[in-house]
This record gives structure tokens, C-alpha cells and sequence, in this order.
């Protein structure tokens, strides 16, 4: 929790970096602004044409961000997002910062209007948009995740008649987390468990430990062997 006296990120206006922080051009404005793994975004030096003195040399800042707080119709609680507008030759262009520093850090080509991927808060922390807390997900994807952190309604697969369902016994059997090198990180008794721990989705996992995909966000899964 936040002290009284201690600023978030976003609300830092300093000029100097904060400890561990790195800063990227924004793709699509490079040159121009930047975003950096705290969740800040700024201009950069520039000259900008001007009606009167034809050129004008502006200095770079720290962006402001508006905050907007939508109730969740759940739980009543606030849901946090940060916005920031950037300026380019009298056009402005909005954004939510998360959507910013997702691109920046994690993949310069997403886009929203052809992937239709959304991007999240992964501990629902929407002040935290360093790129280790930001996701993209499916419309789907994004509602299931609501429901797991209570703030979604809840689903019809509680309360359908699932007698004559077949069992899919994927998300059930244990699962081994490697790093890109093949070194074990963790093992877990289940998927179910492996998501519940490390935020990933069961169907992600899955795909990797089928062979589908080589690996997800940096990790390579395996079936563990049942034992007797």
C-alpha cells in the first residue's frame, strides 16, 4: 500500500529516471515520445513549427495521465484506467497507457482493430503498467479472467447440466514450467494450477505442452509423467 507522501509512477513529473528505469520509443512516434517500464510516458526535445516565429524548440516533460474509475457492476469496486494523449503536428491521438507500454516493450505490432486483442492489468492493478503486469488477451479471454478475480458475472458453466459433458482431463494432469534454456522452474499438480500461480491461461499451457506453440511469454511447458 501506497504511503501518504509516496507518488505512483504515473504521477511522477520528474525528469530524472526512476531506479531501474528504461525508456523506448513509442512505435509510430519515434523521436517524438517515449514510454518507459515504469508506466511514464514523455515528449522529447523537439523543433515544431510555429505561425509567428515559424520554428519553436520544445523541451521534453513527463506526461500527464488522466485517470478514469468505472464501477464494476459486480462488486462495486473502481476499475482503474490511465489514459494519455499524444500530439503530433496539431493532431491528438488518445491511448490507455498500458495499451502504450505493451507496445513499446512487448510487441510494436499490435493492433487492436486487426488482432482485436485487448490489453490488461494482470493483478488487476490498474496504477501498475509495467510491461511485466500487462497482457493480451481475446474478448473471452479477457471476460474469464474478470470472472477468476471475482469481478465478472458468473459463468453459465456453473450452473449448466454438465451430465453428459465429456471430461477434458487437460487442465487436470500436472505440468512442468521450463525457462527458454530448458532449465525447470517449477512444477505443478495440475494446469489449473500452474494458471492459478503464474497468470498464463490453462489453454495457452496447453498449447505449448502439446506442441502447438514452441513456447508463451518466454516459457516452455511440459507434461509432467503421472506417477502411480
Amino acid at each position: 500500500m501506497q504511503g501518504t507522501n509516496t507518488l505512483l509512477p504515473y504521477q511522477d513529473k520528474s525528469l530524472a529516471d526512476m531506479p531501474g528505469e528504461t525508456w523506448k520509443d513509442i512505435p509510430g512516434f519515434e523521436g517524438i515520445y517515449q514510454a518507459s517500464n515504469s508506466g511514464r510516458i514523455k515528449s522529447l526535445d523537439r523543433t515544431i513549427a510555429h505561425p509567428r516565429l515559424y520554428k519553436q524548440f520544445v523541451k521534453s516533460q513527463i506526461l500527464s495521465q488522466s485517470v478514469s474509475k468505472n464501477q464494476n457492476i459486480k462488486t462495486g469496486e473502481p476499475t482503474i484506467d490511465l489514459r494519455v494523449t499524444l500530439t503530433v503536428e496539431n493532431q491528438s491521438y488518445y491511448f490507455n497507457t498500458r495499451r502504450l507500454v505493451y507496445m513499446t516493450f512487448i510487441d510494436p505490432k499490435l493492433d487492436y482493430k486487426k488482432d482485436k486483442f485487448y490489453i490488461i492489468n494482470v493483478v488487476g492493478d490498474g496504477y501498475n503498467n509495467r510491461p511485466e503486469n500487462l497482457k493480451a488477451v481475446t474478448h473471452s479471454e479477457k471476460q474469464l479472467h474478470a470472472h477468476y478475480r471475482g469481478r465478472g458475472p458468473v459463468s453459465n458453466l456453473k450452473t449448466d447440466d454438465r451430465t453428459n459433458w465429456k471430461r477434458n482431463d487437460n487442465t487436470s494432469r500436472p505440468v512442468s514450467q521450463y525457462d527458454l534454456k530448458g532449465n525447470l522452474l517449477s512444477e505443478y499438480k495440475s494446469v489449473k494450477e500452474a494458471m492459478r500461480q503464474t497468470g498464463i491461461w490453462d489453454k495457452n499451457i496447453i498449447d505449448v505442452a502439446k506442441g502447438k506453440y514452441k513456447q508463451w511469454n518466454g516459457f516452455v511447458w511440459k507434461y509432467a509423467k503421472k506417477t502411480k
